[in-house]
């Protein structure tokens, strides 16, 4: 029998939910909008009358859930039991999220930063495979930036490698949610997308890019730019050989990674472009709760 887990990916503009198997294989799947009230309560309701049916139907099919992964935008506290620091997402910090979510589901629950999740499944299942040091970025709502190096996570601040996305690049650039000017994530994420597309939703943006219409193709192109620039500031740091890039921004595909692989060829120092391969992610969004689920699938703790 394969076995199975549930997994939460918890973002600042929508939260994934979904039942994964051990291959990395999302076997139900649903998104529902992230309430950004003060309240985390209405939340962590919706994301359990969600997710319950799905385990539901899964034991109906006579399959086992070991638990379920839960990935969070934001820093983590010591024991992984909440998320106490990230500007998109105010309410859930110093929020029992775990406890709440294991009341609601009566299963056992686990907590993890969203960037290593989703660099995890990059490293076992997707486009990092095979990396012995591998940087992988979301970018979406916000920017996240997870390192692994010989299998292992790199936790440093709040449980992973840093808020790799509030490196400065543009001390004129875009107000960042942290307060600061010209963050690596004020620079690529969604809303700084929907600005250069004259505020079209994102989908429309990376929908009319794949039609040719030449605002949206120009305002991905800009946002590579900056990706890539970004990239090239934080590779002398993490030495990776791969960098995944996925989130919501990298659905858009080759037309976000060729304009990021140019920029930062153009930054980076000679032997940084030689040594590190950039590549956009195959999970079309979807590699928080892959990762996610890997916290009972395949822990690395």
């Amino acid at each position: 029998m394969r076995r199975l887990a549930g997994a939460i990916d918890i973002g600042g503009t929508a939260t994934k939910i979904g039942i994964v198997a051990d291959d990395g294989t999302i076997v139900r799947r649903t998104t529902i909008p992230t309430s950004t009230s003060g309240d985390p309560l209405p939340l962590v309701n919706s994301i359990a009358s969600t997710l319950r049916p799905m385990l539901d139907a899964t034991i109906a099919e006579r399959e086992s859930v070991l638990g379920v992964g839960v990935s969070v935008a934001g820093f983590l506290d010591d024991a992984h039991a909440a998320m106490i620091d990230n500007a998109n997402l105010p309410a859930l910090c110093g929020f029992p999220l775990r406890r709440a979510l294991e009341e609601r589901l009566a299963l056992d629950c686990r907590l993890e930063v969203d960037s290593n999740a989703a660099v995890v499944a990059e490293a076992r299942h997707g486009a990092g495979r095979g990396a012995r040091r591998l940087l992988g970025v979301t970018v979406g709502t916000g920017l996240g930036g997870g390192v692994m190096i010989g299998g292992e996570l790199l936790r440093f601040t709040g449980a992973c490698a840093g808020d790799l996305g509030h490196i400065l690049l543009d001390p004129a650039g875009r107000r960042c949610t942290c307060g600061a000017k010209g963050c690596f994530e004020a620079m690529v994420c969604s809303a700084a997308v929907s600005e250069r597309a004259g505020g079209r939703a994102i989908r429309d943006v990376i929908g009319g890019a794949h039609q040719g219409e030449p605002s949206a193709v120009d305002a991905l192109a800009a946002t590579g730019w900056w990706l890539g620039l970004g990239l090239a500031s934080l590779a002398p740091i993490f030495a990776p050989e791969t960098i995944v890039v996925g989130g919501g921004i990298g659905t858009a595909g080759e037309l976000l990674m060729e304009p990021t692989r140019a920029s930062y060829r153009a930054h980076a120092s000679r032997e940084l472009r030689e040594s590190v391969q950039i590549v956009g992610s195959s999970f079309d969004g979807w590699e928080g709760i892959v990762g996610a689920a890997s916290l009972f699938l395949d822990p690395l703790d």
